[in-house]
């Protein structure tokens, strides 16, 4: 029991130290809401939108053109939102109409400055000339004029595709949805693995942990009592941002709230066990921040922190499952996005327990007084 006392002093210590640390106070309290409320709007539909529907100025063709018409139907039909030229989006102009052309009129794209939408466009428009080609080649091949192709287009297809969207939340979670879990999981890895690196480096340098080696305390009870109070604060940081994220947000974190607590209980071990690690092989305060912040920008963007993990190229969704921040995204996107059962997750709770098991024990190998 003396021994479990002594962990629990020097835990209850660090915290306390850590949270009148203005800096850690800033992170641990500010900063998540400031975060979730600009990254959430500014991508609250953006993304959605960037993967299901695209904006398009179509000058909608008269009456006298059918084929016009029906073509502008399947643009519709196959993703682009058709809006008023005068609006600033990409403009898709016809030289002529399509009803009665000998040779089919010219097709100008101006998509304006290139972005990553560059390559969606050009898909959904090969897709639409595809669709609109074949229904003239059957209008060809039943010899029937053209103003019979809005009638063809409602007759039954001898082949149909029916898609539907995957997962509880039914499209990609955007905004909120997917800002307050990236994060708060980016946070939690920020404020440990600077702070508390920082702040293990700062007792060394004040001669403070010289003077708890000459305490009636053994080494295991100082590395243990070091531990849990960054675990303390790694616990803090994720309570936090869940209510930020809950109250002001409207976050729906799905039905498995248990799972998704000890996903991130697991993950606050791995925050503190690296924090442990980092503040024991760090020389100074500017190291330790600087490797810090590096490692954190890096884990967070490739496990999908930042954006879902679905809409980057094939190498970096490779990546994110090798990155302990990606085994714990995974881990929350399969619990609030798809609904998954608690058990679905039991190889992420797993994998990131070790991890922090072996950054413990690395840490507590490493860890000096002087």
């Amino acid at each position: 029991m003396q021994i479990l006392r002594n962990i629990w002093f020097i835990a209850r210590s660090d915290l306390f130290f850590a949270l009148r640390d203005r800096a850690t106070l800033l992170w641990l309290v500010l900063m998540p809401p400031v975060f979730f409320f600009f990254i959430g709007n500014m991508t609250a539909g953006g993304l959605g939108n960037f993967i299901t529907q695209s904006e398009i100025a179509f000058e909608r063709p008269a009456e006298s053109d059918p084929v016009g018409q029906r073509f502008g139907q399947i643009l519709a039909d196959t993703g682009f939102r058709i809006v008023d030229p005068a609006e600033k989006v990409p403009q898709l102009r016809l030289s002529g109409q399509l009803t009665g052309a000998e040779q089919p009129p010219t097709a100008r794209f101006d998509i304006g400055a290139p972005g990553p939408t560059d390559e969606l466009y050009a898909l959904r428009l090969n897709l639409a000339a595809a669709m609109l080609r074949a229904e003239l080649a059957v209008l060809a091949a039943r010899d029937v004029p053209s103003e019979t192709l809005a009638e063809l287009a409602k007759a039954p297809r001898t082949l149909t595709v029916e898609v539907e969207p995957g997962g509880r939340l039914g499209r990609v979670p955007t905004g909120f949805e997917q800002t307050v879990p990236g994060i708060l999981v980016m946070f939690t890895m920020l404020v440990l693995l600077t702070s508390g690196g920082v702040l293990l480096v700062m007792e060394r340098d004040q001669g403070l942990l010289l003077r708890l080696a000459s305490a009636p305390l053994s080494r295991e009870e100082i590395i243990a009592g070091k531990w849990l109070g960054r675990m303390m604060l790694a616990l803090c940081q994720v309570g936090m941002a869940m209510v930020f994220g809950t109250i002001l947000f409207g976050m729906d974190w799905g039905p498995n709230l248990p799972a998704i607590l000890l996903v991130l209980a697991v993950w606050a071990a791995v925050c503190a066990s690296l924090g442990l690690l980092l503040g024991s092989l760090g020389r100074s305060q500017a190291e330790v921040t600087g490797l810090g912040l590096l490692v954190t920008m890096a884990m967070a963007a490739l496990g999908g922190a930042w954006w879902p993990i679905e809409v980057t190229p094939a190498f970096m969704q490779d990546l994110q499952k090798a990155i302990p921040a990606g085994w714990t995204m995974d881990a929350m996107h399969r619990l609030v996005s798809f609904g998954d059962p608690a058990w679905a997750v039991l190889p992420h709770v797993a994998a990131l327990a070790l991890t922090a098991v072996l950054a413990g024990w690395a840490s507590a190998r490493v860890f000096r007084f002087h």
